[in-house]
């Protein structure tokens, strides 16, 4: 067999999300694969901070940053010096006018569903010109490269159905759990941040998040006196336009917002409360619910099809347009005797297997090594 030399962007593994797809995916290359040489492309300053046994896998430092006018211009240059015989983009920002042979991951087609002023803290002609260089490069990277990767079946169908793409072009690679966040769980004992019961929401706050709705609901006197909300992630861009909402509805005694969690502070906030609760309008997968499940968490979540995917009917859905739905299952879920969410729990627990990294990792070596 060839010794292939492939290319991996990994300038975003230091961020949320996708970070931490592209470390994970890079470990688990890492320790199934001897043969191929892989030259993984970093930030200076992250450089440190992840190391791979295998000696052929080749840290290089590369500062460009994403989603700029200097990643479409410099990349292209820099990735030919090494001489590569495929590159693996784990986000759709591709340098379009790269000539060699690649494979894109795709995680979601929320830029598809995001048109609105709404969406921006940008002012909207900026938003509006943004978004179309956003897209023109989306569009470019689907058309040329030689594999895509979805993180989900739902994601699969949107790519086929937005954009024309054959099929057989997108494989399905599913998302898992993080490795360091598994082995924190196992160790951890769980420290209480509040000394209420609370509903637990895990995520950014983007417009498709939903999150104005939920706080609606927890206006609601039924709620208000039952539960709390935490909000859980990183605040900036639209977290401050839900604090200022709260402030307006007087609901600081009803919504509290945790802030960034280290992985840590995550599993102590899942293990101690009563539900998470996802009230997102799309996704590409929903790695908390995945969390929350692994930790013996009962998820609250949309009826979005990318969940009845992931977790058939093992979780509680509720309609993320209808407020009162989402009453109905937050009381629903109060109500439920401790031995029926167990029961709830182990059913979703049962579906975990499905997602590892090792399969997804293995499934991503078998398209490097077909092109």
């Amino acid at each position: 067999m060839k010794i292939k030399r492939l290319g991996f962007d990994a300038r975003l593994i230091g961020e949320t999300g996708v970070g931490r797809y592209i470390k994970n995916l890079l470990l688990c290359l890492s320790l199934i694969d001897p043969v191929n040489l892989y030259f993984i492309f970093l930030k200076s300053n992250d450089l440190p901070k992840f190391n791979f046994r295998n000696p052929n896998f080749h840290k290089i430092a590369l500062d460009v940053k994403w989603h700029t006018l200097g990643e479409q211009l410099l990349l292209p240059f820099i990735l030919q010096k090494y001489k590569l015989d495929l590159v693996h983009f784990p986000y759709f920002n591709v340098p379009v006018f790269y000539p060699g042979k690649y494979l894109v991951t795709v995680h979601d087609l929320i830029i598809d569903h995001t048109r609105t002023g709404r969406a921006t803290t940008l002012p909207f002609p900026i938003y509006l010109a943004k978004r179309l260089f956003y897209k023109l490069i989306l569009i470019k990277a689907l058309k040329r490269a030689v594999k895509i990767l979805a993180i989900s079946k739902s994601t699969k169908k949107e790519i086929i159905s937005h954009y024309q793409i054959p099929e057989d072009k997108i494989l399905v690679t599913y998302d898992a759990l993080d490795s360091d966040f598994l082995r924190l769980a196992q160790k951890l004992v769980p420290k209480k941040y509040y000394p209420f019961d609370y509903l637990l929401y895990v995520g950014n706050a983007y417009p498709h998040k939903n999150l104005e709705k939920l706080i609606m609901v927890m206006n609601d006197p039924q709620i208000k006196q039952r539960v709390k909300l935490v909000l859980a992630g990183t605040d900036w861009f639209f977290y401050p336009r839900l604090k200022k909402m709260v402030d307006q509805l007087k609901l600081k005694k009803s919504v509290y917002f945790f802030g960034n969690a280290s992985d840590k502070q995550l599993i102590d906030l899942y293990f101690h409360a009563r539900a998470l609760i996802i009230p997102s309008l799309m996704e590409g997968f929903g790695l908390p619910n995945l969390e929350a499940v692994c930790l013996g968490i009962l998820p609250l979540v949309s009826d979005i099809k990318v969940f009845r995917e992931i977790w058939g009917n093992s979780l509680l859905y509720f309609n993320p347009h209808d407020q009162d739905d989402i009453k109905r299952i937050i009381i629903s879920a109060l109500n439920l005797p401790k031995q029926k969410i167990k029961k709830l729990v182990a059913k979703a627990q049962t579906r975990i297997d499905r997602f590892s990294w090792q399969k997804t990792a293995k499934d991503t070596l078998l398209q490097y090594q077909k092109i």
